[in-house]
């Protein structure tokens, strides 16, 4: 009954933001922008993202190295893509379970190690996320209140969290939590069992000898991403400065985690399109057709590229029920 409570209000969630998104818009100008966007560019950003995540792979074979160091790369990088496949089409983002359980296949590494090594992955994006916004701090135009609260809002929050995995770390922290008689079993055993998996991978990183290998693969994503940004906004004819692109980079990296249907549909086009009508002050037409052509370069090639692989691997949805429950 819960669950079914949680998808309907996703379902609203994702419906409102579609009728924000194409509330008083020309369709027929809007179809026309689609059909007319630079192909090349398009191509490059698609490119680009498929690069990133190689380099994704590459990054998530140093991490498990200390726990299993016989994974091949290509198997890493067809368990990402069955990730992203996963998270396109399930609810509650359980491509990240089917991940773990395509990391683990024929491995020596198990599905609940993966998962923790996932986990720690979202949370080396997060902190990149915030080493750059720093770098860019001076020239990103904070003196727009909007972009001001955004930017304030993600530094507390990924600093918060930051700070909770460290103080967790220098304390029993499971007898803390079981010992919150406030909060349901099932929440407590959930918590304790999430915060176990990501100091499982803190452990696996802290023990690889690849940690320039981290950084630098890191750094390469983003570095695609940013590019991949670029390319679709020149693609639909937004040209914006190199701070500007960071924040449309930045804004789309946040609104995708914003709960939704599957693939962020509904959320993703309201929230790119306001945020550039709102800070860069281009026509919503313009926007939302960024929006869509952006979301179509992530969604299709997971999508295509993913199922080939999860249909090749054998794996089934079932298999992440125990996981999901």
């Amino acid at each position: 009954m819960v669950k079914i409570i949680k998808i309907v209000l996703l379902l609203f969630i994702s419906a409102l933001g579609l009728y924000f998104a194409f509330y008083n818009i020309d369709f027929n100008d809007l179809l026309y922008r689609i059909l007319t966007v630079d192909l090349m560019r398009f191509s490059a950003a698609i490119i680009i993202l498929i690069v990133a995540c190689i380099f994704r792979a590459k990054r998530l074979q140093y991490i498990v190295s200390p726990l299993d160091d016989n994974i091949s790369l290509h198997h890493l990088f067809s368990s990402t893509m069955i990730g992203y496949f996963g998270n396109g089409i399930l609810f509650f983002r359980l491509g990240e379970v089917l991940k773990a359980y395509s990391i683990s296949q024929g491995n020596k590494i198990t599905p609940s190690e993966s998962f923790g090594v996932i986990m720690l992955e979202r949370i080396i994006d997060a902190l990149t996320v915030l080493i750059f916004l720093l770098v860019f701090l001076p020239w990103l135009p904070t003196d727009n209140k909007t972009i001001r609260y955004w930017v304030i809002a993600f530094v507390a929050v990924t600093l918060l969290f930051t700070l909770i995995i460290v103080i967790l770390r220098f304390i029993n922290w499971k007898k803390f939590i079981s010992s919150m008689g406030f909060i349901s079993e099932s929440i407590r055993n959930t918590t304790i069992s999430i915060i176990d998996k990501i100091f499982n991978g803190i452990d696996a990183i802290i023990k690889t000898k690849h940690t320039w290998g981290i950084i630098i693969s890191t750094s390469l994503i983003w570095v695609c991403y940013y590019l991949m940004t670029i390319w679709l906004l020149e693609s639909c004819g937004i040209y914006l400065s190199l701070s500007g692109n960071f924040v449309m980079l930045l804004m789309g990296a946040i609104i995708i985690a914003v709960p939704a249907l599957p693939g962020g549909l509904g959320t993703y086009e309201a929230g790119i399109t306001f945020t550039l009508v709102l800070l860069f002050l281009v026509t919503k037409d313009e926007a939302l057709t960024y929006a869509i052509v952006s979301h179509a370069s992530n969604y299709i090639p997971y999508l295509v590229i993913g199922s080939i692989y999860f249909i090749n691997s054998g794996l089934k949805i079932s298999d992440i029920k125990k996981e999901s429950n």
